[in-house]
This record gives C-alpha cells, structure tokens and sequence, in this order.
C-alpha cells in the first residue's frame, strides 16, 4: 500500500510541476506574441489573428479600467462608512449608536465631537486622548 501511495505523491508532484511549467510557456508565449505582434499585423496570414488580438486587448484594457473604478468606488464607499460609524460612536462609552442619534444611547452624552478637556493649570481645551496640556506641557490629570 505504501508503494501506491508513493507512487500517487510521485504523480501528484510531476503534475504540479507540469502545471508550472504549462504556466510558463504560457505566459512566454503571450510574451513572445505581444512583442510580434507589430511585425506581423499586416502579413499574409495573419491580418484575422491580429483583429481577433486587438479585440481580446481592448477588451482586457476595458474589464481593467472597469475594476479600477469598482475598486474606487469601494474605497470611496468604505470610507464613507467608516465616517458614518465615528459619527455614531460614543466618545465616551465607545457605544455605536442607530442612524440619527444625536445623543447616545448609552450613556446619554451628545454624538460629534469627542468632549474635550480643559487644563486645570492654563485653561486651554485639548483633546481627550492627550496627557500633556499641549499649551503648557501640565499633566492634564494633574494641576
């Protein structure tokens, strides 16, 4: 039984590399076809393969700018999302409120801005996610 197994391994990996390879020589001839091309648009022969080529680009460069803009407009609309998420949450109990909540559900603080605080040494506002007053370097849990 084993000798089978080995065997099956031994085909499995021959046709992994076969595959590879297949890859490859694919991949080199369109390659090889793109750079010829040019050459051989006009000849005898070949003016219906070049047309069925130029169809297959300009379809490749279509479905390309195409994704592009699929792939902006999902950044645009992710990001769009991101925003409308922050405009819900709590500052203050990081609770993701319902569509239109001005205040929170949760604890009841207004939705917007994050609340902000006031240096009990010089008075001036900064965020809350500081620990220096940024007007005159006072600890701000401290003063």
């Amino acid at each position: 039984m084993s000798d089978i197994k080995e065997i099956s391994e031994r085909i499995a990996a021959l046709h992994e590399e076969k595959a590879k390879l297949e890859k490859e020589l694919y991949k080199e001839f369109a390659e090889f076809g793109i750079k010829a091309l040019p050459e051989l648009r006009d000849k005898h022969g070949f003016t219906e393969d070049a047309a069925k080529l130029d169809v297959l680009i300009a379809e490749i460069r279509d479905k390309g700018a195409y994704e592009a803009a699929l792939l902006e407009e999902k950044e645009r609309r992710e990001k769009e999302e991101e925003e409308r998420i922050l405009k819900l949450t709590c500052f203050s109990c990081h609770t993701v409120n319902i569509d239109d909540s001005v205040y929170c559900e949760n604890c009841g603080v207004k939705l917007g801005e994050p609340p902000r605080e006031y240096c009990k040494n010089c008075g001036t506002m900064n965020q809350p996610t500081l620990k220096y007053c940024g007007e005159c370097g006072t600890k701000l849990d401290e003063a």
